[in-house]
């Protein structure tokens, strides 16, 4: 059960709907404030092939790919857009056209293990026989070679068993001669005649039945920074996620469990794009919205027990400054504590190099005084075993604006030691405080999406909806600003004025109750002082903002 502020009214507990209403799921919610380019290639291209003198292929035709093109500029043409499905263990006719610059021969590969390298065992176009008047025998190329000009033909055959997938061809016309065989290099060069690059696909066969429909409602954008992210944790077989995907990025999909049958398939459901048991790879050639369906095997079978789906993508963060969640325009928050207990916490995936951390910098709603940090190991994906904890010493704050009633800060904790965490390595970090709520966003994902704890949770740690918002702390406090911590309140408890003496100029004072609202006391000092008289007696929350946007607050009792 959600806890939410009474002026906002956002109570929610997230039912999935489904065809078998009885068996509903439900997921466990955290109390809130509110409801390309692909890299360079690496495969060979000839650079001084000549072509002009009639060594040339003007029309290649396989499958649907008919092209008709001319002589290309250093003896190659790159039609790597042109693409054409083919059925792996079936013989498929290929007819390659070729000029009469001199007797000519065809080879073809295809780089079947998509390594970027053309291999011998690539080579489709095998055609053993006599070799002109040489009494040699040896490959003469697809359709054996001519002379005159005219076509070349014969069949290409993909493997059996060749995965779902892309796949360069490569086809190449040599002047041989009759008593040559056919060109055996896919890198020759500096010769008469021409290369040119298509794209041969195999279509994957998925399943595309959903009786149990989509879940959840909304697409999913990954933030691609090399950890598994979950796209539901409530996942049920027989049904599918849509996930939004940047063109020219490798997604890898998988579910929890690994005996899943994963199809990807276009938005509409209706073209198979990648599909397998296990982890399934798709690399989308432009940004698009895909379906990922899950089911038990590939015979499209399902049952509505939960799972998780989740999609990896890109890497982690390697600089420590790059480990942060960016505001969302001050859209939520998740209380700290409160009638529920709740317990908060974020990730950190650490990459291939360590990084050492001075402290946090988490935005809060409403005012704190104090903070203190725990941190965990990774449980699949969530907070696992205790490692250490940190004290914080609040050093800088600054006011981001006011939503729900309430202001946003920012503030600047330092540990009271460093944490140096390995590489490699993914860390939780649960915060604890004194402040209302921690400020909570969709997207924008640093690894995981939060996790938290609280009563309707039984205490222990599940997933959340939200991403909550901060940065690492990547350098020491300096000695400058160290110096300039002389600060001093008396007295407490108070009755009348609130004297304040700080080293630093005081530009601005608030002060707050315990729920966080801003009291009707003046934000400048008067001769040092603030008057307090007027507040009904009880605990505040003074928070001073100091020359250079430092930030000092502090409890006191009003008597």
């Amino acid at each position: 059960m959600m806890v939410a502020l009474p002026f906002l009214g956002f109570g929610q507990s997230a039912a999935k709907n489904s065809i078998h209403p009885l068996k509903q799921k439900s997921s466990k919610v955290a109390a809130s404030l509110g409801g390309t380019s692909y890299a360079p290639n690496a495969y060979c291209i000839p650079t001084a092939l000549d072509c002009t003198d009639g060594d040339v292929m003007t029309n290649v035709t396989f499958g649907t790919i008919n092209n008709t093109t001319t002589c290309g500029t250093n003896g190659y043409n790159d039609f790597s857009a042109m693409a054409t499905n083919v059925t792996p263990g079936t013989a498929m006719p290929m007819s390659v056209t070729v000029g009469s610059g001199w007797f000519e021969r065809v080879s073809v590969w295809v780089d079947l293990n998509n390594n970027q390298i053309f291999e011998d065992s690539e080579r489709l176009s095998n055609n053993v026989g006599p070799l002109g008047t040489s009494g040699n025998n040896g490959d003469m190329g697809l359709g054996g070679g001519i002379g005159t000009g005219g076509a070349l033909t014969g069949n290409i055959t993909i493997p059996a068993g060749t995965a779902a997938g892309s796949y360069k061809m490569r086809v190449m016309v040599i002047a041989t001669g009759s008593g040559n065989p056919a060109p055996s290099d896919p890198c020759l060069d500096i010769q008469f005649g021409e290369v040119e690059d298509y794209t041969l696909t195999v279509p994957a066969t998925g399943c595309l039945t959903s009786p149990n429909g989509q879940y959840p409602s909304a697409t999913f954008t990954p933030a691609c920074n090399g950890t598994t992210e979950n796209v539901t944790t409530l996942g049920w077989t027989g049904e599918y996620s849509k996930v939004s995907l940047t063109g020219g990025v490798a997604y890898t999909f998988s579910s929890s469990v690994a005996s899943h049958f994963i199809t990807i398939s276009d938005e509409a459901g209706t073209t198979t794009l990648a599909a397998g048991t296990g982890p399934v790879v798709y690399t989308p050639s432009t940004s698009r919205i895909v379906r990922f369906y899950t089911h038990l095997s590939s015979n499209c079978d399902f049952a509505n027990t939960s799972h998780t789906r989740a999609v990896m993508c890109g890497t982690p963060p390697t600089n420590c400054a790059d480990f942060k969640v960016l505001s969302n325009n001050l859209e939520n928050g998740l209380f700290f504590g409160g009638s529920t207990s709740q317990k908060l916490a974020i990730d950190v995936p650490v990459a291939a190099s360590n990084v050492t951390v001075y402290g946090l910098e988490p935005t809060v709603v409403g005012t704190a005084t104090t903070f203190s940090f725990t941190f965990y190991s990774d449980n699949a994906g969530l907070p696992g075993a205790q490692l250490f904890t940190r004290t914080g010493t609040i050093t800088e704050s600054t006011v981001t604006g006011t939503n729900f009633g309430y202001e946003f800060i920012k503030y600047k904790v330092m540990f009271n030691t460093p944490v140096d965490f390995s590489a490699n390595t993914k860390y939780w970090i649960e915060v604890t405080t004194d402040a209302v709520a921690w400020e909570a966003r969709t997207g924008g994902t640093l690894g995981s999406l939060d996790a938290f704890s609280n009563t309707s949770t039984s205490g222990v740690w599940t997933t959340g909806t939200n991403n909550l918002v901060f940065n690492l702390v990547c350098s020491p406090l300096a000695v400058s600003d160290i110096a300039k911590s002389g600060f001093n309140y008396y007295p407490n408890p108070v009755k009348g004025y609130l004297n304040i003496d700080s080293k630093q100029k005081v530009e601005m004072v608030h002060v707050y109750n315990v729920a966080g609202q801003k009291m009707p006391v003046s934000t400048q000092l008067v001769d040092g002082k603030i008057d307090m008289s007027r507040l009904a007696p009880g605990v505040y929350i003074v928070s001073t903002i100091l020359e250079g946007g430092r930030n000092e607050s502090f409890k006191v009792v009003k008597q």
